[in-house]
């Protein structure tokens, strides 16, 4: 148990650790967006378990430990990390409901193509980066040639959980290597030629004010995903860290009427 309060928690360690709460008949898994871990999804977790579920927090390969130095296949790793865990919760639940952020909203978006989760939820899906027509993603590719590895600009973000209730860095790591933002990318262009092949249920959640998902990335979201129920949220206070921003508590409504709804 974590015992600081109103503090900076600056530990890697625990940003990093994996969670399995509640007993619930239906499982949902979470992830974590890009250069964080865990601990990023900790608050709604433990949510979910009051409302009835099981929540498997996961941490995708090479966060949380500086990932200056990370490879341009890490994003194979994150893809088959997050395909082993959704098989496994399928062997134990009856149904499993994907929630991710940021880069967990992609990810979960490529499991989404091949499997059918009983739901989905997408919060923060950066399939345009900073602006629609800025072409970031190529500017990324070119990059990789020639530089290694970025520093981060962190963010401090309040939490309140029974794990833990003070303030977490977000990004947690001190840098962001360039080959694995190429991963991303790869994710992300896959991803954008894929929508229409994913047919779960689907509850998008997305902030006017997002400044690094570009909120038209909401809007080809539900333009072009392939379900027959999809449902957007707009904040209109909110920054990309909708889960910890000006209406948290929207979020968490939205995401328990949603996933509570037969």
């Amino acid at each position: 148990m974590i015992t600081l309060h109103k503090e900076i928690l600056s530990d890697l360690s625990l940003y990093g650790q994996e969670f399995m709460l509640g007993y619930g008949s239906t499982a949902c898994l979470l992830i974590h967006g890009f250069g964080c871990g865990p601990i990023q999804m900790r608050e709604l977790a433990e949510n979910l378990c009051r409302w009835g579920f099981t929540a498997r927090g996961i941490l995708l390969p090479g966060h949380c430990k500086n990932m200056g130095g990370y490879s341009s296949t890490a994003h194979h790793d994150w893809i088959a990390k997050v395909e082993t865990e959704y098989r496994q919760l399928k062997k134990i639940y009856r149904r499993v409901i994907v929630v991710g952020f940021s880069l967990g909203a992609l990810l979960t978006l490529q499991l989404s193509m091949q499997y059918s989760p009983e739901k989905i939820i997408l919060m923060g899906t950066p399939l345009y980066l900073v602006r629609k027509y800025l072409p970031i993603p190529s500017v990324i590719r070119i990059c990789r040639n020639f530089i290694k590895r970025v520093k981060t600009w962190k963010r401090v973000c309040y939490m309140e959980s029974e794990g833990y209730t003070g303030y977490l860095h977000q990004p947690a790591d001190t840098h962001f290597s360039i080959p694995a933002l190429y991963g991303f990318t790869e994710i992300l262009s896959t991803v954008n030629v894929g929508l229409q092949e994913v047919k779960s249920p689907a509850l998008v959640i997305h902030s006017k004010k997002d400044l690094l998902a570009a909120p038209e990335s909401a809007q080809h979201v539900m333009r072009h995903l392939g379900s027959d129920y999809k449902r957007l949220v707009w904040l209109e206070r909110s920054h990309h860290l909708v889960m910890y921003d000006k209406e948290k508590d929207r979020v968490f409504g939205a995401i328990k009427e949603f996933i509570t709804d037969v």
